[in-house]
């Protein structure tokens, strides 16, 4: 794996690991989405699944960006789709970071939790979005046929 797929994919790994810690630590806390109105504190283990938490993402696009990073990791027209995959899931995640950053106060979760958890969600995905850019390129510029 070249240096530049390797940190891409140890990037995503973080994202990850990230959104599982931040739901893990929203379930205990009792901090439901906030994002698209404020959730059921009493069922924040339920509403991880689609809603997401307060600062963690759905579970169902953690795990689909899990199965994208795997594909990404592989060279050719798998990691090509796999990289795609988390381009179209990192503009998901800047949506719903901003959305839980920026949205109405809360009284279930703290306002500077809210915040700080969108920004970090906003500035990972835009170090994703530009090394996908910077991969993306590097593979076009490898497999583009040659004029002659």
């Amino acid at each position: 794996m070249d240096q530049l797929r390797r940190r891409f994919v140890q990037l995503n790994i973080a994202v990850i690991v990230f959104h599982v810690v931040t739901t893990v630590i929203c379930v205990a806390a009792r901090w439901p989405a906030q994002f698209g109105g404020a959730g059921d504190p009493d069922n924040v283990a339920g509403e991880m699944w689609l809603r997401g938490t307060a600062i963690g993402a759905p579970v169902v696009l953690t795990v689909a960006l899990a199965l994208a990073t795997l594909a990404a990791a592989r060279p050719g027209r798998i990691g090509t789709a796999g990289t795609i995959a988390i381009v179209i899931l990192s503009l998901m995640i800047i949506v719903g970071g901003s959305g839980e950053a920026f949205g109405a106060p809360s009284p279930d979760v703290p306002t500077a939790v809210l915040i700080f958890s969108g920004v970090v969600n906003v500035v990972l995905s835009l170090v994703t979005l530009y090394l996908a850019y910077q991969l993306l390129r590097a593979s076009r510029a490898v497999t583009a046929p040659h004029g002659g």
